[in-house]
Parts: structure tokens; C-alpha cells; sequence
């Protein structure tokens, strides 16, 4: 109910005169303003009613964000059986028409009973039927798939045109191994049947596994800018990434030398054991012909040490004690022979009293 119609209100003298009040919004007052308008059920034809602008003043109450009226008319017709009625119109024309063809304005209530099995080569089939109500239409209909693993947004989910058919087939080879994915599918009028409008809400979504397929890197793919950059990512393992190095190779021209896209970023994936590395390869000199080969790989890694300065010398052999005459006691050992007689070996001796380790005494000694 209009706050006009319900803010209404009406009594009379029961001899000639009519009052009304009502109020209508500000804003809609400033747009479009309305008129109110009366009847009975003896003349039965609209009258319109001088209304008047009630003041602050009249009142007695603060401003708000509403426009009140007061309106007056006169009329003979009283008495038990006399219905007045009242009404309000606005004081522009408001409308709209159209005429509906009906089957060049379809939309179909979304697909049903989406599902996805496995089939022996390995390729997953997705089926579904029209919606109840929409056989009808028959073969005029086609549908949009799109598909997706779990994780990505739709904005980036693959997306299949199909005429004529409720069923469609993914290759495994088109599938990333030992992913979660999910698809759903619309419908609409096709082009060719004569019939036109909009796709349908989508359906209820139906998800699935693919199998592991290994350690290798996958779903290796490139985008090119149209300018200058060619941006390469593929995914790994998370574990074998702490043991192994994964580079982007690429290589130009088939005749030009192949070269290491540098740096490699890295991000993990949620909820997954595999990480998506990337790298993005500067292009010049492009044309509609160029075409690069990539090639993902691991990295040997090299780490320079340097013999001599890493030497962990055997320890010395025969090692024995001998007291000597003025109440000491010499200690003799032989030294491990190292490659080069000019290096010198450095000693490091401890003693302590038997079962006294704790409070060692230690010296050095060079030779």
C-alpha cells in the first residue's frame, strides 16, 4: 500500500462537505505529486478534490521529509448505502507497453540432473536433461558447460558451446591429473531454431576426482599480451619442490639458443599438495607467425667448496703418555700426513681425572 493510500484519512458533516488528509513523500511529491480523487456509488464518476498544502504552522509539529495535504468537496448523496470511494492519480502519465512475442523472449528454467561418470578410456562424460517444462522446445535449445577445478575462480573456468545434445564428453588429456573439478551448465534458445532469448540460471553444480598422474610438472600453459610479455606458469608437487628445482626454458626460433626464464615465482595452492610456479618471458619483435617452445625441467645445481679450505684432518694415532723424571708427564702422538709437507697442523689436547670429565683442562699446540 502507496504511504499516500495509507496515510489516508476522510470524515464528512453528513450534509455536504467532505474532508480529507493524506501525505506523500518529499521527493516523490518533487518528481511526480499525486491528486486525490472521489466517488460514490450514485454519480460513480471520479471528482477531483481541492486539496491544500498544510503548513508547519498548521501542524504543530517539526519538518519532516513529508509533503501533508488537506483536501475538501461537496456532495449530496449521504445515507446507509451510499459508498464513497477515493483514489489517488499521479499528475504525469507513467507507463510502459510492450508487445511479447512469446518464443522470441525464452528463458528456460536451468537444466536438471546434471551428473559425471568415468568412462573406460579414461574421459569423463557429463549429462543432464531440459528442465521440466521446457521439452517443448526439443532440439531448439543449446547449452554453454563450463568446467573448472574447485580452487579457481569461475572467471577462468573453461566453457563448451553445444547444440542438439544433453550430454558432452571431456578428454582426460584436457584435465589436470589428481584434481577436484566441478561444472555446471545453462540453457537458451539457439540461433538456428528460430526461437530467441537468454540463457537460464545455472544448474546445480556436480563435481568429480581425476586420478594422479605422477610427479611430472603439469598443465604447463602460456599467454601472450599482444605486446610484449609472454607469462608461462605450470604446477608442481609442494613436496619434491624442497629437494628439486624447476626451470622455464624457451627458446625463440627453433635455430636460436635456448635460454632460462628468470625469476621463477611460486604460489600455493589452498587445500592441495601442488604449488603454481610461473615466470614471464620478455618478447620482441613478435609477429602472427611467432611461435616460442617452453620447456619445464629441473635445474642442476652447483655448489663451489673449495678443498682447501674444508680440511677435517684424521685424528692423531698411537697416542701415548710417558712420566718423566721430574714428576711430568709427555704426551706423544703421530700426526696424520696430510698432501703438502708445508701445511701446518694445529692441536687441541684435553686431560682430566678419571671420572672427572666435567672439569677438563684443555691446551693447543701447533707443529
Amino acid at each position: 500500500e502507496s504511504i499516500p493510500m495509507k496515510s489516508l484519512s476522510c470524515y464528512n458533516d453528513y450534509n455536504s462537505q467532505v474532508t480529507c488528509t493524506w501525505m506523500e513523500h518529499s521527493e516523490a511529491h518533487a518528481l511526480v505529486g499525486m491528486t486525490l480523487y472521489h466517488r460514490d456509488n450514485i454519480i460513480m464518476e471520479d471528482k477531483k478534490m481541492l486539496c491544500k498544502h498544510q503548513t508547519e504552522n498548521d501542524l504543530h509539529e517539526a519538518p519532516d521529509s513529508f509533503v501533508h495535504w488537506v483536501c475538501r468537496n461537496t456532495t449530496i448523496n449521504f445515507g446507509i448505502g451510499v459508498d464513497d470511494i477515493y483514489s489517488f492519480k499521479p499528475n504525469k502519465m507513467l507507463q510502459a507497453e510492450l508487445n511479447v512475442h512469446l518464443f522470441q523472449n525464452v528463458q528456460t528454467l536451468p537444466p536438471q540432473n546434471l551428473s559425471v561418470g568415468l568412462m573406460r578410456s579414461g574421459d569423463f562424460l557429463l549429462t543432464w536433461k531440459a528442465a521440466d517444462g521446457s521439452q517443448g522446445l526439443g532440439n531448439a535449445l543449446e547449452y554453454e558447460v563450463t568446467y573448472k577445478r574447485e580452487w579457481e575462480p569461475w572467471e577462468k573456468a573453461a566453457s563448451l558451446l553445444l547444440s542438439n545434445t544433453t550430454h558432452c564428453r571431456l578428454s582426460h588429456e584436457d584435465l589436470v591429473a589428481g584434481s577436484s573439478y566441478i561444472a555446471r551448465v545453462r540453457a537458451r534458445p539457439g540461433w538456428a531454431s528460430g526461437f530467441a532469448g537468454q540463457y537460464s540460471e545455472w544448474s546445480m553444480e556436480a563435481s568429480w576426482e581425476t586420478p594422479e598422474g605422477g610427479l611430472q610438472p603439469k598443465n604447463l600453459h602460456c599467454l601472450f599480451n599482444g605486446a610484449d610479455r609472454l607469462m608461462c606458469s605450470w604446477e608442481v608437487k609442494k613436496a619434491i619442490t624442497t629437494s628439486v628445482l624447476f626451470g622455464l626454458f624457451f627458446r625463440a626460433t627453433p635455430s636460436s639458443a635456448e635460454e632460462e626464464c628468470s625469476p621463477v615465482n611460486e604460489k600455493a595452492l589452498p587445500h592441495i599438495p601442488y604449488v603454481v610456479q610461473s615466470c614471464e618471458i620478455p618478447v620482441s619483435n613478435s609477429n602472427s607467425q611467432s611461435q616460442y617452445h617452453v620447456s619445464v625441467r629441473v635445474k642442476t645445481e652447483e655448489k663451489l667448496i673449495e678443498a682447501y679450505k674444508n680440511i677435517k684432518v684424521l685424528p692423531p694415532a698411537n697416542v701415548s703418555v710417558t712420566a718423566t723424571e721430574n714428576q711430568e708427564y709427555e704426551l706423544r702422538w703421530i700426526k696424520h700426513t696430510l698432501g703438502y709437507s708445508f701445511i701446518k697442523q694445529g692441536y687441541q689436547v684435553k686431560y682430566w681425572k678419571t671420572h672427572q670429565y666435567e672439569k677438563v683442562s684443555l691446551r693447543r699446540y701447533r707443529s
